[in-house]
């Protein structure tokens, strides 16, 4: 699979809020290799509260550590209507699950490979909701009574919608790299409108209309995988 580039979410101040330095450089480390500008900083949750309540910018906040460690910055986070991604050193699906019902909008393994990591950067900040057991989105926040480990996690229903066709597969792994309309008739070696109609197609498919949105539906239903 071919990606030529990340998602862009340059416009989203990215906040870096982890109580351990090893985790925070670790995290750092991760979003620069995925391409990604240098996040900001910050080791308390009363400092993020600050932080957060001084911001006048969109901000996507990433905490993470060994649950409930990261719990203090996500209920901050939440209060502060800042989408926040919890990264996990061990993302059980119950666990999983219980930082969803904090208000997570991604709980995602730590070591989730990085194109996977930037698609669930571009869907949190298209306002979904990604689970990684495995990678899949989903429109609607989990239940705070909903903690059986053995429950079905929204979003596994099965579709009946119609299945994508191998170009669209194609096409639309691209645009998960963040491969804009040219650049995929270029590897494709195809014009731009007949990117465009197949695009239109996965979208009217996939009831979806954002490419951020087309994206997470395919992982969430198997047509689409990192």
């Amino acid at each position: 699979m071919a990606f030529a580039q990340r998602p862009n979410i340059a416009r989203v101040n990215t906040i870096l809020a982890a109580a351990g330095d090893l985790f925070q450089e670790r995290l750092c480390r991760r979003l620069l290799d995925a391409g990604y500008a240098a996040p900001t900083g910050i080791a308390s949750p009363a400092a993020l509260s600050e932080f957060l309540c001084e911001c006048e910018e969109d901000t996507l906040v990433l905490t993470g550590g060994d649950w409930p460690a990261p719990r203090p910055f996500l209920r901050v986070a939440v209060r502060a209507a800042a989408p926040t991604i919890v990264l996990l050193n061990a993302a059980t699906r119950r666990v999983e699950q219980m930082a969803l019902a904090e208000g997570a909008r991604a709980a995602l393994d730590a070591d989730v490979p990085l194109i996977s990591l930037s698609v669930a950067l571009a869907a949190v900040q298209a306002g979904l909701i990604v689970l990684d057991q495995p990678l899949r989105a989903i429109s609607r926040p989990l239940h705070p009574n909903s903690l059986d480990a053995d429950a079905e996690p929204f979003g596994t229903a099965r579709h009946s919608a119609r299945p994508l066709t191998a170009r669209e597969r194609e096409i639309l792994s691209l645009v998960a790299g963040g491969t804009s309309n040219k650049g995929v008739a270029r590897v494709l070696a195809v014009s731009t409108n007949t990117v465009k109609f197949h695009l239109a197609a996965v979208f009217e498919k996939l009831a979806v209309t954002t490419r951020a949105e087309a994206v997470a539906e395919a992982i969430r239903r198997g047509d689409l995988s990192l």
